[in-house]
């Protein structure tokens, strides 16, 4: 059976997600131990440290976003996959606008109060801007595959 565009699509960024991902694993594993040696926390204040985790996993991802966009290029215009890089990277900062704003208006509680409010205002947020970027992705691209999707057959292809 011939396989659709999209499948096709979805098996060429399992496979680079799967490669970059081992890229990944090995880098959090150097950022976990630094992490636990009380690197981070003896250098920056527990707002900072919290505030660059983000940004850590950001550029870890870096890699895997990079192939995406490669792939994308295979099957849409350079002003679609321009304009789906874009949104996506747009998605990241209004969502590490709200977590940086959650931090520091909350730096002061305990723990626990800065986690409901983690919940309260970065729940919504995300599940929002990850609703409007499947809208507005899928708007010009129907064989839109998303990062759950892929994220999702990686796991299967695993078992």
């Amino acid at each position: 059976m011939e396989q659709t565009l999209r499948e096709e699509r979805l098996q060429a960024l399992t496979v680079a997600y799967t490669e970059k991902n081992q890229l990944q694993n090995k880098s959090w594993v150097v950022a976990a131990l630094m992490a636990t040696a009380g690197t981070f926390t003896e250098i920056f204040s527990t707002t900072m440290y919290l505030s660059l985790l983000p940004l850590v996993y950001l550029v870890f991802d870096l890699p895997f976003r990079l192939e995406k966009r490669k792939i994308l290029a295979r099957y849409l215009s350079s002003d679609q996959v321009t304009n789906q890089s874009l949104l996506w990277l747009g998605i990241q900062f209004v969502l590490y606008g709200s977590l940086y704003t959650v931090i520091l208006e909350t730096k002061e509680m305990s723990i626990w109060k800065i986690a409901l409010w983690m919940l309260i205002v970065l729940v919504p947020v995300y599940y929002v801007t990850d609703w409007l970027f499947k809208k507005i992705a899928r708007s010009g691209d129907p064989d839109f595959v998303s990062d759950k999707e892929i994220y999702a057959n990686v796991k299967e292809v695993e078992e």
